[in-house]
């Protein structure tokens, strides 16, 4: 007799990178997380979500307790996703203004960010955009965003050897293998939360 094997439902993770530029590494970082997700992790869809069309907050726009259908479309992507991911750039010690942006609209009434599990990914000078993560950490305590704690990931984009391509895609396979770490982190943590 066969034992019954569980099997468990998708985790869908809304992936959402700070920067707007094509060739972002950041968004390079998303675009390796959904390929690993894809190849190697059983159980797990990560999604790009695109905050450029979001038009700046302005409470104006909302009429009769509906935002613009860019708002809408976005909200709803949240509101579905299981999870979230973020690739946060570091521009003046803090998350970048396209990115607040997103995180501001979804805040709106009802709060769709609430008790979503999330976790942090980032990449640029110095110490890697951790600023960002660190400030983005402390916005999502009023979200009741739960991030992961560990392991943390972090990347010097300019430091030898070559991280990214050209059209910023990662080609460093140390930080394929770290982003694999935070994405299996972020699956057991959703599903700890989510009690399965």
């Amino acid at each position: 007799m066969a034992a019954a094997i569980e099997v468990q439902p998708v985790i869908k993770v809304a992936a959402l990178c700070g920067s707007l530029r094509k060739a972002s590494f950041n968004r390079g970082l998303i675009r390796s997380a959904i390929k690993i997700s894809k190849e190697a992790i059983n159980g797990m869809e990560i999604e790009y979500v695109d905050i450029a069309p979001l038009p700046m907050l302005n409470t104006d726009l909302e009429v009769d307790g509906t935002y613009p259908p860019a708002v809408e479309a976005f909200r709803q992507k949240i509101l579905e996703a299981d999870s979230i991911l973020f690739a946060s750039p570091e521009y003046n010690y803090s998350v970048t203004a396209p990115l607040k942006n997103a995180i501001d609209w979804a805040s709106r009434p009802p709060n769709v960010w609430a008790d979503k599990p999330a976790a942090i990914i980032s990449t640029g000078g110095g110490f890697g955009g951790g600023l960002s993560q660190y400030h983005l950490r402390q916005i999502g305590v009023y979200l009741d965003l739960h991030f992961i704690n560990k392991p943390e990931f972090f990347l010097n984009a300019f430091q030898p050897p070559a991280k990214f391509d050209a059209e910023g895609n990662l080609i460093d396979e140390d930080a394929k293998k770290r982003i694999k770490e935070v994405i299996l982190s972020l699956q057991a943590f959703t599903r700890r939360l989510q009690g399965k």
